[in-house]
């Protein structure tokens, strides 16, 4: 007891008295004073482990906290669509992984539009989608990060299968469109081009996703003009044309400012860096 009340600059009394008023909590006894030296009783050994385990684990909250204010802990729910990234989502997330190996990432596969409802509701925490359109600007903050070229997708039998293909290509063709609602920008761009050359774009047939326009490409339904990044879905009997007009998809990085926090700031940054690698040339979409 002195050689405890000396570490602890107290009085040996007060040490005394602490625990008699803890032993009375407890209603058991934790220290045998029956002989000439004080020890542990049965309870009072399974009190001292426990009591470790305890100081551990709060020392242990401290750290944590401390590495989350960091950005070095924590959670991050990213939602993507794995033909709109190409080879930059993949990358990105090796190297926050390798960087942060602390954070546990949940990567969530969605359409653009379930991006912006997920964000809503708080489901995830960063879209890798499609530029903001009204009223979703006013609300998210958002970084474009690469526009995606559009290709031209057909048939092999296409009587432009070995051709690049141009704007005025197209006011012979049945097009086969995704629909306006799944990327705005894209379809009305696409009838903003060919107005341009004096033609109303020949729309036949639309599905709510890339491989539904692919899927119909392949029944013979018609052309389709796709951003190049569909490409990773690899439908068999279809071929991929350049096309001369100026289209392209963006994609963007779409977060609610409400929401930020170091995690998630790490990530932007990490996600910056890969665009700039990406305007220098150090890198390439696919």
């Amino acid at each position: 007891m002195t050689a405890a009340a000396r570490r602890l600059y107290v009085s040996q009394s007060a040490i005394s008295e602490q625990i008699r008023d803890l032993e009375h909590e407890l209603g058991c006894a934790l220290l045998d004073r029956s002989g000439r030296r004080i020890q542990l009783t049965p309870q009072g050994q399974v009190f001292l482990a426990e009591a470790k385990r305890t100081l551990e684990a709060a020392q242990r909250a401290i750290d944590v906290t401390r590495r989350a204010a960091h950005g070095e802990v924590g959670t991050l729910a990213i939602g993507f669509f794995l033909w709109g990234t190409a080879g930059f989502f993949p990358r990105i997330i090796r190297e926050f992984r390798k960087l942060r190996p602390g954070i546990r990432l949940s990567l969530v596969d969605m359409h653009a539009t379930q991006q912006i409802s997920a964000l809503e509701a708080g489901t995830i925490d960063v879209a890798l989608t499609r530029p903001l359109q009204p009223p979703f600007d006013k609300v998210f903050r958002s970084e474009l990060l690469f526009r995606d070229p559009a290709v031209v997708v057909m048939r092999p039998d296409h009587r432009l299968a070995n051709s690049t293909v141009t704007v005025r290509d197209l006011a012979e063709e049945r097009l086969v469109l995704a629909e306006r609602r799944s990327n705005v920008e894209f379809f009305d761009n696409i009838v903003t081009v060919c107005a341009a050359e004096g033609f109303s774009p020949q729309i036949v047939n639309t599905s709510g996703t890339w491989s539904g326009v692919l899927t119909l490409v392949e029944a013979g339904e018609g052309i389709a003009l796709v951003p190049s990044g569909v490409r990773t879905l690899r439908i068999r009997g279809l071929v991929f044309r350049p096309f001369e007009g100026a289209l392209s998809a963006g994609l963007a990085a779409v977060w609610d400012p409400r929401r930020e926090g170091p995690v998630l700031l790490e990530f932007l940054r990490v996600v910056r860096e890969h665009r700039e690698r990406l305007g220098r040339g150090e890198e390439k979409l696919d």
